[in-house]
Formats: C-alpha cells, sequence, structure tokens
C-alpha cells in the first residue's frame, strides 16, 4: 500500500470511486471520482492493525468504528469489509496516478543504479507503517561505509551506533548490498526512491519502506561522534555552576559529572541528588535523576568555550554557566 493508491468501490448504484493516497507516517490523501464529477483531494490519516483492519479518516479526528475494515489485498485486487455491511471491493494503483498528493506531481522514480546514488551522503531512516518513532538510521558515505544507529527508547531520541557496515552496488548494477556489521551474510536488495519514499525488495524478506532525508540528518558522521565524545570528555570529573538570575548563591545550580555517567546535580535551594548524564551525537547534554529515565526534555545543546558553557533549549532563554575542576558541591 506504501507510496500507491488504493481505488475501491462502494455497494449500490452509480459508478463513485474512492482513490487513497497512502504515506509511510500515516498520512495520504483522498479523493471520491464518478463518471461526471470529482472532488478535491482531502488530507487524510490511516492506521493498520495486526489483525488486518485498516482505518482512514480526516486530519485531526480520532478512527470511529465506520471508519475502519478488514482489509485484505491479492496480487492488486483489494477488499474492504466494514464491520457493517457489504464489502467493497478495489485494486491497487502503481504510485499516484489520481495525482492526489501535491507533493507527488513532480516527484520522479529513481531505480536501482541511479536510486543507490541518490542514497549517498544521506540518511535513511525507517519508521513504523502508520507513522511513529523512527527506529532505525543509515548514514551511506562515498567511501562505501554505511553508518547505523537504532533508537528504540520510547520517550527519548537518543541513536545509539552500532558498528559500521558496507555498502556495494550488486547483481548486474541494479541492486544495493549491505555486509559487516549486524549482517552475518550479504544481503542484496532492489531499490527504488520516488520523492522521500525509498523501497527496498528482496524475495525472502519482502519489500521494507524507509525515508530519505538530506545529509547526516541523525548526526551519525564520525565528525559527529568524535564532537559528543570530545563534549563527554570535557565535562568527565568536572562540575557546572549556574548562576540563579536573582544573583543569591543558595539558588545557583550545580552538576557534577563522573566519567561513568553518574553524577550528582543541586537544583536551586533543593538537596543534592544522584544524577545520570550522557551527551547524545547531536551535542545536547541530557540530565535527569538516577531513577528516572532519560527524556528529551532533559536535554539542552551544549556549547563549552574556555570555562564558559551555555545551555540552550528549544523556546527557552539561554542559561550561561562556567565549568569548574572536580566536584563543586563538596565545596
Amino acid at each position: 500500500m506504501i507510496g500507491n493508491t488504493i481505488v475501491y468501490s462502494r455497494p449500490g448504484p452509480g459508478s463513485r470511486q474512492t482513490g487513497v493516497f497512502l504515506h509511510l507516517d500515516g498520512t495520504g490523501w483522498a479523493a471520491v471520482r464518478s463518471d461526471s464529477q470529482a472532488s478535491a483531494a482531502q488530507a487524510i490519516r490511516w492506521a493498520s492493525y495486526s489483525n488486518g483492519t485498516l482505518c482512514v479518516t480526516g486530519t485531526g479526528n480520532e478512527p470511529r468504528l465506520n471508519h475502519c475494515g478488514a482489509l485484505s489485498i491479492r496480487g492488486t485486487r483489494v477488499t474492504l469489509a466494514p464491520a457493517s455491511g457489504p464489502v467493497w471491493s478495489g485494486r491497487v494503483l502503481e504510485g499516484d496516478p489520481w495525482q492526489l498528493d501535491p507533493g507527488s506531481r513532480s516527484s520522479q522514480r529513481r531505480d536501482g543504479r541511479d536510486a543507490i546514488r541518490a542514497l549517498v551522503g544521506n540518511t535513511l531512516v525507517f519508521i513504523p507503517y502508520g507513522g511513529g518513532r523512527e527506529y532505525r538510521a543509515q548514514l551511506f558515505l562515498a567511501d562505501g561505509t554505511v553508518r547505523s544507529a537504532h533508537n528504540d527508547r520510547p520517550d527519548f531520541d537518543h541513536w545509539a551506533l552500532r558498528p559500521d557496515e558496507r555498502w556495494s552496488i550488486g547483481g548486474n548494477g541494479d541492486r544495493l548490498c549491505l555486509n559487516g556489521g549486524a549482517w552475518t551474510e550479504e544481503l542484496c536488495t532492489t531499490l527504488s526512491i520516488t520523492g522521500d519514499l525509498v523501497t527496498l525488495g528482496h524475495a525472502r524478506v519482502g519489500p521494507l519502506h524507509g525515508l530519505i532525508l538530506q545529509g547526516d540528518a541523525r548526526n551519525l558522521s564520525h565528525a559527529a561522534e568524535a564532537r559528543a565524545a570530545r563534549l563527554a570528555d570535557a565535562l568527565a570529573g568536572k562540575s557546572i555552576l549556574l548562576k540563579a538570575a536573582d544573583r543569591q548563591a543558595a539558588t545557583d545550580s550545580i552538576m557534577f559529572f563522573r566519567p561513568d555517567g553518574s553524577g550528582l546535580a543541586r537544583w536551586h535551594e533543593g538537596a543534592p541528588k544522584p544524577t545520570k548524564w550522557l551527551v547524545r551525537l547531536d551535542g545536547k547534554l541530557c540530565v535527569t535523576e538516577q531513577r528516572l529515565e532519560f527524556r528529551n526534555e532533559d536535554c539542552a545543546a551544549l556549547s563549552i568555550d574556555g570555562n564558559a558553557v551555555t545551555l540552550a533549549s528549544l523556546g527557552r532563554p539561554i542559561i550561561p554557566g562556567t565549568l569548574l575542576n572536580g566536584n563543586a558541591l563538596q565545596r
């Protein structure tokens, strides 16, 4: 279904057909056509479930029972059985032939070697069908290296690097081949790109879809990794003093960073608490209490210039601080 159009007819008089174009992230477009007229394309949201149910509704709406039906696909033939009422029949059309998605009208499909070349220098991310958290990212470098990372925390955008892989062009010059890293044997797949949708195809694995992002969109490069490591090294064994706006020393905040990722922190007038910390690949410092899980709200962009420190979060004022040697909470 992804990147293609489902066209189906409701039982009854007339020749009305509904066309639905589905994006990987759970969005899409839909329109109704008949012999005499066609509606404008409307933005939709969709979701599919493990029991084979497909739900389609307008943006901003929660799916209701009458928005859902049991979906069955055999080749290009489709049936959609609502919870009540007769079955709708239809077919799958490749791509966006109804031109429902404004963004796809100028998107030219690239296949094989041309598509592989389009990956080089860019990032491929995978998300669950119907949208959700990105769980895997791959940066394809011109030297044949693939920088791979996983993101498996439910409430925290943290990319954990995996061993590098290698990519090459195989088959008759039309296959993307991956080996090394977590692969026990070489995997070669077909590859096509339409807009930002990437489709990988393998006889055993089946189709797999991802999104192509420009450049090092998830900070997987060696340079990003080295920058994060330098920031972490600069903090290890030291403290950050954040001066209170009211200039009262009793309300200053102090964070102490042990090299093993643990630490201590006193925020304003509270007592020191055990903490844990890390520097993400995007250069953000994350600090939370030892007993808690990291959240994105616990992170701020870190900048260090000599002993001067700044922490910056989106929508908040920049917080200046001072880097101090040792554990400043013991002074």
